[in-house]
């Protein structure tokens, strides 16, 4: 194992992270989607226009794992699974530029800018960060009742920081 990593701030963090892809010049970065097509319901559209919606979450299934898990850099994280700062610095999700919102007959439209998307786990340091950084507690029910029941396996989400509105047909 490599020495622990310890950021103060975002530009300490991002020298750091600009100087290991210098010296690990075979460590690809995640390609960008442009543009992502999701199936939502109108109300959960609604609730963004509104401004009451700041992240939007998927399954860590298969079907979303193929969309935006980069595999290069998954296999690259693989294969140096003992160098800390490859995890510290590689991240095979693909970052969405465009989020394009519609329901199933595409009677609706709801285009937003997708400012950053992830990962997270419902754990106590992931919900607490999605409490803090966003003010979101949709897991806190979840959280806890995996805490009671000392469960050491849960589950895996993607989710997606709402932006601005790019273009949308639906009325608020």
């Amino acid at each position: 194992m490599s020495k622990k990593l310890n950021f103060k701030t975002a530009e300490e963090y991002a020298a750091a992270c600009e100087k290991f892809f210098e010296t690990h010049p075979d460590a690809p970065e995640a390609e960008e989607i442009e543009c992502l097509n999701l199936i939502m319901r109108k109300e959960y559209a609604e609730q963004i226009l509104r401004g009451e919606k700041p992240l939007e979450f998927r399954d860590y299934s298969d079907f979303y794992i193929k969309r935006l898990i980069d595999k290069k850099v998954n296999d690259y994280i693989s294969a140096h699974v003992e160098e800390d700062e490859v995890f510290m610095f590689c991240n095979d999700v693909k970052q969405v530029q465009k989020i394009h919102f519609h329901n199933y007959n595409n009677s609706w439209f709801l285009d937003i800018e997708c400012d950053f998307n992830d990962v997270f786990s419902i754990t106590k340091h992931d919900i607490e960060f999605l409490q803090n950084k966003y003010g979101v507690h949709d897991f806190d029910e979840e959280l806890e009742r995996y805490e009671k029941a000392n469960v050491k396996e849960r589950p895996w989400l993607f989710y997606f920081v709402c932006g601005k509105v790019l273009d949308t047909n639906l009325k608020v």
